[in-house]
């Protein structure tokens, strides 16, 4: 991901000479230097040291906070990946600081940006669809084919104890369902299940059931086993229902479906000639950019972010016990 976003920051006109990596690997840090013209530093203090305006946090979800903490404290904007954090600690001081000093901080989300997720927001908000009463959610992808270029067990995905598991995808696909709903999940019973040959640590596979704040029932699955990629939203009312697949990163086979009972018809829009998911990173990157120089405010609230992350211990706790539990 700090890769990528080297890439989105070029493509939004910000130089190399502009931009410094941190990154404890030296065969990265060389990789930075040779592809993109960045030079690296060995450790955060040392980026610190460098003195940026921004702190883009790309590192494996249980060391996000740290390195948020350090960003505010020093008084700096920052842009974060998905989640925020694993677990609360930090989350009010955090959240404090921003407040305090004005920051821009950016939990990130880049589906908001894909054509297709747009129609499904203008749809959801259509008064002929009505109240939503039901959503539903299966995603999967084999988790080796993540990274093919490197072994999946060395992966950050692939160890619990840096925030991996099937449950890492849990807070990318539901902090779209709050920017498309406005809604919060109010309690859940989760199971997290390891069924595969796959040699990770902890579940490579997650099931759960959720009841919303507005009063929509979820069921979500999620998992690292399925070798077609596979992403299919189902939003239903009493007057329609709206489909939303999105098989992994390419445009091809992705679309985004309404029926509604009035018209008794199915309506399909898929992604316009060209597109590349890739581009919705880029633009999650100029909507950053646009935020720090005063002219936007960011999709995902801190507050919406902070949600997530109690989503994510209130999982936790429910797989543990094995009952339903209060977000």
């Amino acid at each position: 991901m700090g890769r990528r976003r080297i890439r989105c920051l070029n493509a939004n006109g910000i130089a190399a000479e502009q931009i410094r990596l941190v990154d404890t690997r030296e065969d990265r840090r060389a990789e930075a230097r040779q592809t993109h013209g960045v030079e690296g530093f060995a450790d955060l203090q040392g980026g610190m040291d460098w003195g940026p305006d921004v702190v883009i946090v790309s590192v494996p979800p249980t060391a996000h906070m740290d390195v948020c903490l350090t960003a505010a404290r020093a008084g700096k904007h920052f842009f974060c990946e998905v989640p925020l954090s694993m677990s609360l600690d930090g989350t009010e001081e955090l959240t404090d600081l921003v407040e305090r000093q004005g920051l821009v901080a950016a939990p990130g989300s880049q589906p908001p940006f894909h054509p297709l997720v747009k129609q499904v927001k203008q749809w959801l908000e259509d008064p002929a669809f009505g109240k939503l009463l039901l959503f539903n959610q299966d995603w999967g992808q084999y988790l080796p084919d993540w990274h093919p270029y490197e072994d999946y067990r060395t992966f950050y995905a692939a160890k619990q104890g840096m925030g991996g598991g099937a449950l890492d995808i849990v807070p990318h696909e539901l902090v779209v369902y709050y920017w498309l709903t406005g809604d919060r999940i109010e309690r859940l019973h989760c199971r997290g299940s390891h069924l595969s040959s796959l040699e990770i640590e902890g579940n490579e596979t997650w099931q759960i059931l959720a009841e919303t704040r507005g009063g929509v029932r979820a069921t979500l699955q999620y998992d690292l086993i399925q070798r077609a990629v596979h992403n299919v939203c189902r939003f239903v009312s009493e007057a329609g229902t709206i489909e939303l697949d999105l098989p992994g990163s390419a445009a091809h086979g992705a679309c985004a479906r309404r029926y509604l009972a009035s018209t008794g018809q199915w309506e399909q829009v898929t992604p316009p000639d060209g597109f590349e998911y890739e581009q919705c990173y880029v633009d999650e990157i100029a909507a950053f950019l646009r935020c720090l120089r005063g002219e936007a405010t960011w999709h995902v609230s801190m507050a919406t972010a902070v949600d997530i992350v109690r989503l994510l211990v209130a999982a936790l706790e429910s797989d543990d016990r094995h009952e339903w539990v209060e977000v």
